[in-house]
């Protein structure tokens, strides 16, 4: 009798665990789509530094070894970046539980169960990124960094789109005055972009070119808000405007990850999309002035 006692006990403690983390929804999709953000940033600096084919072309593992012990700098990058990436996975996955329990069958549950999905076909990508132990000798190429990234980002963007789902769904939703904040928000995310930006203040070394995806990132998450926000409160030059900010957005991080040779004329292109960026924002501020 006290066996079957305590596994009942552990029963409803176990049951309110979960009720507990499931009416949190709103912070379990806020903070996995946080983590996930700081993810991509550790994925482009491990890039950025070169760090990824360190681990002598072994994968999950670092040069033979699950252990950090032992491992150079640019080794333990790379490590400590598959590991993070690992709990995310695992939070990723929790996340996308939760938003089923909670708001199942709307497309909130919906984004974040893509998300899910995605992971697997993002482990793979990882995987060839670093040569996979040699299956893959070509495997670090420009156009495999391309769909590594292009899949970390369609992941983040689906987690901020649940978030916004969450806020329309429960509190306040999309209003004028919102998107004028968000624009107002975002043209100084552009400014300090800018000041981050390939080679027009400072070098562009790992750190910097971090600090340049993290504005960029946030740039386009702004711009993916305001579309959502734009669509359900039926403004449309808000919704123009947040549109082609995403499509400008990502073309910008897309140039200055390492597919291209950062040259005199790519940097002049990415000054040029910074510039039609921080109009698109001006544009999202008029339009949110309006009532």
């Amino acid at each position: 009798m006290a066996s079957l006692t305590d596994r009942s006990t552990n029963g409803t403690v176990l049951h309110r665990a979960g009720r507990s983390i499931v009416s949190r929804a709103r912070g379990v999709a806020m903070g996995t789509a946080g983590l996930t953000f700081l993810l991509v940033l550790i994925g482009e600096f491990t890039a950025a530094a070169g760090a990824g084919a360190t681990c002598n072309f072994t994968y999950p593992g670092c040069a033979g070894q699950l252990s950090p012990i032992g491992l150079s700098i640019p080794q333990f990058i790379e490590w400590f970046h598959r590991f993070f990436a690992m709990l995310v996975g695992f939070i990723i996955i929790t996340n996308a539980l939760v938003l089923w329990y909670r708001y199942r069958g709307t497309r909130i549950s919906w984004a974040g169960w893509l998300a899910a999905m995605l992971l697997p076909i993002q482990v793979v990508l990882g995987g060839v990124t670093v040569t996979f132990a040699t299956l893959f000798p070509d495997g670090y190429t420009p156009a495999v960094q391309l769909a590594h990234l292009g899949t970390a980002l369609a992941l983040f963007l689906l987690l901020v789109a649940a978030v916004v789902w969450i806020d329309q769904r429960e509190a306040t939703g999309g209003t004028h005055s919102r998107l004028y904040a968000l624009g107002m928000v975002g043209l100084g995310f552009t400014g300090l972009e800018a000041v981050f930006a390939p080679d027009l203040v400072f070098t562009f070394w790992p750190a910097i070119q971090t600090g340049y995806h993290f504005f960029a990132h946030l740039s386009v998450a702004a711009f993916l808000v305001g579309a959502l926000w734009a669509r359900s409160i039926e403004s449309v030059d808000a919704g123009i405007a947040s549109g082609l900010g995403v499509g400008v957005g990502l073309a910008n991080t897309f140039l200055v990850i390492g597919i291209f040779l950062i040259s005199d004329g790519v940097q002049v292109v990415v000054y040029m999309l910074l510039f039609v960026q921080l109009v698109l924002f001006a544009w999202l501020v008029v339009a949110g002035s309006r009532t």
